[in-house]
């Protein structure tokens, strides 16, 4: 009998020191809750940057432990979404393009040529427009932090100088994976194709593609111009981050820590902002003059830029007729008032 008891109470303690031991998804020692962030990108990209100053301000009161897993660590894009869902991850930051399924208008965010200039796409997606897309989320599991941006897309590839759209004709293009990418650039008599971001520098260096498009901020801390011969300032698309946050974890948070957690996306998304501003400018000069990859530069002028609009006018009205002429004109409106 006093085996059988001895036994009992070793059983019980060892369920106590368990449970002791244990907490909730995203809670560290003593009450610090962890936050765990992924993304797509390297540690020398803004966007990364970005969640260093998050992390900095975070940290800063006590309340929250961060952590930064770069270079697509959890997997692509898709992947990190799903991981945030099932909470995994607690911040997934993937393009805006990525969360189509969740919400559906977020497609029109990456259409060709919507935007005039930047400060119309930051005022657009911070308006009440961008701010509604990301309430869409909160269907499936999600909280929409807001918007870290990508950057203005232009074009790359190695075989020749790029001016109109004809000189696309036969070039083999990696796009991100997306269907609006792909069919744009299909339409403009490429062969495009959507392929996983983590592979791009080796599927260009082995010729899988002839070129790719991206930021000059991704160009630059990818290193694409090493591998890339010829670069053309398309700017065809502007393309946002959207930070998406497990909802479980967003309920189970306090007002105070939900104002400090708001506060330091705010402060992060201020920083890279002005980071790029600052960066790319610089970026573009040493890709134009570096010796050891030398990269023949296009810059369009208006008559040449207004070719590649028209040309892109056919993949604007697949989406007005899909998404509806409604919501196309919602959005139009919404990019006009953010030009006032």
């Amino acid at each position: 009998m006093k085996k059988i008891l001895f036994l009992f109470l070793i059983l019980l303690m060892i369920v106590v020191m368990a449970a002791c031991s244990s907490g909730t998804s995203g809670s560290g020692s003593e009450g610090v809750k962890t936050i765990k962030i992924a993304h797509g990108s390297n540690e020398s990209y803004h966007m990364h940057k970005a969640w260093l100053e998050f992390e900095k301000d975070l940290e800063a009161n006590g309340n929250f432990e961060v952590e930064i897993y770069p270079s697509s660590q959890f997997g692509n894009d898709d992947e990190m979404v799903e991981s945030a869902k099932l909470g995994d991850i607690t911040i997934a930051t993937p393009p805006s393009s990525f969360l189509t399924d969740e919400a559906k208008n977020m497609a029109l965010i990456e259409l060709p040529y919507v935007f005039p200039d930047r400060e119309t796409a930051i005022n657009t997606l911070g308006g009440e427009w961008g701010q509604a897309q990301l309430k869409d989320l909160e269907d499936d599991g999600l909280i929409g932090m807001g918007y870290l941006e990508n950057g203005v897309r232009h074009l790359t590839n190695n075989t020749k100088p790029v001016v109109t759209p004809q000189d696309l004709q036969g070039l083999k293009l990696r796009t991100m994976q997306v269907p609006a990418h792909v069919y744009l650039w299909n339409d403009l008599d490429a062969i495009a194709e959507g392929a996983p971001f983590a592979e791009l520098y080796n599927n260009l260096s082995s010729g899988r593609f002839d070129g790719q498009e991206n930021p000059i901020s991704q160009i630059y801390a990818q290193k694409y111009y090493e591998v890339q011969k010829y670069l053309t300032l398309t700017g065809h698309v502007y393309t946002s981050y959207v930070p998406v946050m497990n909802q479980d974890f967003w309920n189970e948070l306090t007002d105070e820590e939900k104002d400090e957690i708001t506060t330091a996306f705010a402060d992060a998304r201020d920083f890279q902002l002005g980071l790029i501003a600052e960066e790319e400018s610089g970026q573009l000069e040493e890709i134009k003059n570096n010796k050891d990859y030398p990269t023949e530069v296009t810059e369009l002028t208006e008559e040449q830029k207004q070719l590649w609009i028209d040309a892109a006018q056919p993949t604007l009205e697949k989406y007005r007729t899909e998404l509806g002429a409604e919501v196309f004109d919602e959005f139009n409106a919404a990019i006009s008032e953010a030009r006032k």
